[in-house]
């Protein structure tokens, strides 16, 4: 007789032991904030590179006309790993939201390249960087996480970054609103061709989370108490699995607005033909933690498709307007204005 198959257990990795750890090494907790200036952070920053204009570089978010009264903290955990073409971008994106209250936390794995020689010039308004070899991006965002002590949240890969005025939009919904996960739209950025398009978001409804692309990790924030660690495992659908677990029950709010910019570039994990099989092996860890998602179900499937284009064609009726003031908002050149219709 054959023993029945163990059933599959997804292990998570316990974040306040994280914490401990850092704390062992001798950290300091908690982090300190980003410095504010009534000013706003531009002029105090390290100048921008030659022939580099527009956001981030040489335009910032209005700065608060209060500091601190009334406003979530918010910690943002940058992970990284030899992205140092575009680091800086991603770290100025932050640091010029101006947001009163943020905690910017850098994990970078031990890039041979000169992410570290960026990190130690921007370290006067890092809340916490560190370069050490890690066990992959998934571990690097649990380290960070376990760092961080924001009443809201969220994570942007170094190749990515925010856009003006983002960490505010969210910051008014969440005042406004009881809702404990809020997301937007983004924009993509085609790294070869420097052209745009901006993309509105899907309806994020429980039922759907089995669909990809349903969030983007750059335009998503969630409460300290909705946190959950990262599946330590995936190595390349991180943030696709962690919506499985966040979704579900989730007071959502959507933005109309694109809140961060994804830049779509070869050696990106979505389109690294070397990591293709890492793809292949997260779906296989997913279809075997949560076996009843994945079941055959063509009433849903016809329901997600026929819905969501009926949601993007009504959603793209105010996108040409939405991406000329973005543009005018971040002072792009006029060869980056090309929407897709």
């Amino acid at each position: 007789m054959i023993p029945p198959a163990e059933p599959f257990r997804q292990i998570l990795p316990d974040l306040a032991a994280y914490r401990q750890e850092f704390l062992s090494a001798g950290v300091t907790l908690p982090r300190p904030t980003v410095p504010w200036r009534a000013e706003g952070l531009l002029a105090a920053l390290p100048p921008p590179p030659a022939g580099r204009h527009g956001w981030p570089w040489d335009v910032q978010t209005a700065p608060f006309a209060k500091n601190t009264d009334g406003w979530p903290s918010i910690a943002i955990v940058v992970p990284s790993f030899k992205q140092a073409d575009y680091l800086e971008e991603t770290l100025r994106s932050v640091l010029l939201q101006n947001y009163p209250r943020l905690e910017l936390i850098v994990m970078d794995g031990g890039s041979p390249d000169a992410s570290p020689a960026i990190l130690e010039r921007y370290r006067p308004w890092l809340s916490f960087s560190r370069t050490a070899p890690d066990r992959g991006q998934s571990h690097a965002i649990n380290l960070g996480f376990a760092l961080a002590d924001g009443e809201l949240r969220g994570w942007l890969n170094s190749d990515d970054f925010y856009l003006p005025g983002t960490l505010r939009r969210v910051a008014e919904t969440w005042r406004r609103s009881s809702a404990d996960f809020i997301y937007g739209d983004q924009l993509v950025l085609q790294q070869e061709t420097r052209t745009l398009e901006l993309e509105p978001l899907k309806v994020a409804w429980d039922r759907y989370v089995k669909f990809p692309g349903l969030v983007a990790s750059h335009a998503a924030f969630w409460t300290r108490s909705r946190h959950q660690p990262v599946w330590e495992e995936h190595h390349c659908a991180i943030d696709y699995e962690l919506w499985i677990r966040l979704l579900p029950g989730a007071r959502k709010a959507y933005i109309p607005w694109p809140l961060g910019l994804v830049r779509h570039h070869a050696a990106a994990k979505t389109f690294d033909p070397a990591v293709k099989q890492k793809w292949a092996e997260d779906a296989e860890r997913n279809g075997l933690a949560y076996p009843q998602l994945y079941r055959p179900r063509p009433w849903l499937d016809f329901e997600y498709r026929y819905f969501q284009a009926l949601v993007r064609r009504w959603r793209a009726r105010r996108g040409p307007r939405v991406f000329a003031a973005v543009c005018r908002e971040c002072g792009w050149p006029a060869d980056l204005r090309s929407p897709t219709p």
